[in-house]
């Protein structure tokens, strides 16, 4: 498993793509409004916004991916990260920023590489 992090528009699923040779078929892009994911395809792609539709539909995000985590073995996922700037006063935006928190730390104890990206620059954490 990689996990790939970084802000907004920071270039996650390019350099994922590019330095893993992946094919835009078989990229999975979460949506917040679906709480599934398609475990076929290769990247996963903002499972920020997969978090956040398991909020939404009053699921526990932690849960699940501590009870799917071997699903997760083979994938690169990428995740916009959050955690920097100020908490938000929306309940529900504070929840999700919790969430997003403890969720990348279950991925990142269970990847072999953890790549932040930030200007488009990969630093390689673990």
């Amino acid at each position: 498993m990689i996990l790939i992090i970084g802000g907004a528009y920071q270039g996650k699923l390019d350099f994922a793509r590019e330095k893993f040779d992946i094919k835009y078929d078989d990229v999975f892009f979460c949506s917040q409004e679906d709480i599934r994911i398609d475990f076929n395809r290769k990247i996963i792609a903002n499972i920020d916004k997969f978090i956040f539709a398991m909020i939404k539909n009053n699921k526990d995000p932690i849960f699940y991916i501590k009870a799917n985590i071997d699903k997760f073995k083979d994938k690169i996922i990428t995740c916009e990260d959050i955690s920097c700037g100020i908490v938000p006063i929306d309940y529900e935006m504070r929840i999700f920023r919790e969430n997003i928190g403890h969720c990348l730390s279950i991925i990142s104890k269970n990847s072999d590489k953890v790549v932040r990206l930030f200007c488009g620059i990969p630093m390689e954490l673990k």
